[in-house]
Formats: C-alpha cells, structure tokens, sequence
C-alpha cells in the first residue's frame, strides 16, 4: 500500500506556491491533501489544527521567516513533521550553513525537477522517525536568537535514513572515501556519513579548529600532537599517524607560522608601549 502523507506549502508568493504545488502533485501523487499558507499566522494555524507530515517552508517572508514560525511551534511543542526549505538565490550564506549543519533539506527557486524528487523522497524516508525536534533545535541554535551563537553539535547522514547528532569536540577527524565519509570519534568510534568529506569541509575549517590536511582528510586541532613537514606526517595524541598532501601540508605549516608571527608582532608592539 502506497504511503500517504499531507503537506503544507508556506510561500507569501501565490503564483510561486501554486507552481510548487502543481509539482509536488505531478511529482508525488500520494502526497494530499496539500495545503497553502501565504504568512506564517496563517501556517501556524494549520499546523496546529492538523496533522501534516511534510512543510514546504520559504525562507523569506513578508511577515517574518521560517525561522520565525519554526521558533514558535518549538515553544509549543508543535514539530512533528518533514521540512524542506525553499530559498532564492539571495539567502545569506549563514542560513544555508544552518540548514546544511541541521541535515534538512533546502531547494533554490525556480524548482527543479530531479532536486525536488530526492528532497521529497528523503522525507518520506524519515516520516515516521522522530528526529525532527532535535533536527530544528540545533537549527535554531545555529541561526538563533543571538547573532554568532554556534552550536556544539553537528548532524551526520547514516545509512536508512538514520542522522546521528555529534558533539564537534568529539570529532578526531574526517577521512573521505570516495562520496562517503568516514568519521572517526574519540572512544574508538566510527561512523559512516553518506555525503562527500566536502559537505563538512567548510563548515568545520571556518567555524572550528579542523584542518585539511590532503584532499581526503580533516581534522581537528585539539588531537594533534606532532607534525612532521619533512616527511608530511600528522601525529595525533592516541599514535594515530595521518599522511599531509605537499599542497595541504605547506598551506598547514603556514597557518601556524602565520600565527606565531602575529603573536611575536602583537608582543613587540605591547613592549613598545611601556619603553
């Protein structure tokens, strides 16, 4: 038997919702009923008045924005369902970060096709786990209340839809395998994450203390003990022995010595002061 579940559209723009939902029923005709919100007084309405399993969620509105709406049905304890977002080209960078830490899934407008299929099969995959409240809670710290507040915490895909949420502190490092990810925790844990070692790339190097050592590996300063430059060696405080690319290895060093110098030129200017 088919699986049949309901979705909400929340798009300020008429024409853009109806087009989304004209997709939506080519694409998945057991999909309905598929309802349409044009502010979010009018979604968290709906969502609390009914049962839906899958919101179509855009960003910018005019009374507000997703985050908005999703802020309040947290506090009310209202987030039962699948959210895939739907974003212009203009959203701000930290948004889109956001939404890749939390593991939801976002669409650019105009929609397309193939991307709108995978997202909603996704969902449908994860509609009866019950991810979602810790999924939009981590999303919230990433772009909450409090500009720059960074979340401690980051979601990884695991096979059969499974996303399993990781303190960053316990990260060791990233080594890639083709389009999966091994990840290596301290205790002795690995995990396998079905994205490609550059999905978290950026994320990890601009916002924490990791480090990209050769194409295929990542990994988080606290753990390093010793480098080697000569033979390219990384030795991390538990005797593991990772290998730096010449590339990788030379931009590694000079980030270090980058630092040492800015350190030596701060403390110079500091004795200056009191000559």
């Amino acid at each position: 038997m088919e699986q049949v579940v309901s979705a909400l559209i929340v798009e300020d723009v008429p024409d853009t919702s109806d087009y989304i939902r004209q997709r939506v029923e080519l694409l998945f005709p057991q999909i309905q009923p598929i309802q349409q919100a044009y502010d979010i007084e009018s979604a968290y309405e709906l969502i609390k008045q009914q049962i839906v399993n899958v919101v179509f969620l855009d960003i910018q509105l005019t009374t507000g924005t997703g985050f908005d709406l999703l802020r309040r049905l947290m506090d009310e304890n209202l987030i039962d369902f699948e959210i895939i977002f739907i974003t212009g080209e203009s959203a701000k960078e930290y948004t889109l970060k956001a939404i890749k830490f939390s593991a939801i899934d976002f669409l650019y407008k105009p929609l397309d096709d193939a991307e709108l299929t995978q997202a909603v099969n996704k969902a449908l995959v994860k509609i009866n786990r019950k991810a979602y409240n810790q999924q939009i809670r981590l999303l919230l710290e990433r772009v909450g209340v409090t500009q720059g507040a960074v979340s401690n915490k980051m979601a990884f895909h695991l096979h059969s839809g499974i996303i399993e949420f990781v303190a960053i502190s316990d990260i060791i490092y990233l080594q890639a395998d083709g389009v999966i990810t091994y990840v290596f925790l301290s205790g002795d844990q690995r995990l396998t994450a079905t994205r490609n070692i550059g999905f978290y790339k950026e994320m990890l190097v601009s916002d924490y203390n990791f480090h990209s050592i050769s194409n295929g590996l990542l990994v988080n300063q606290d753990y390093i003990k010793k480098y080697n430059h000569r033979e390219l060696t990384v030795e991390l405080v538990d005797g593991t022995c990772l290998y730096a690319s010449k590339r990788f290895g030379k931009e590694f060093k000079d980030s270090f010595n980058s630092s040492d110098s800015r350190i030596k030129s701060f403390a110079q200017s500091f004795k200056k002061l009191f000559n």
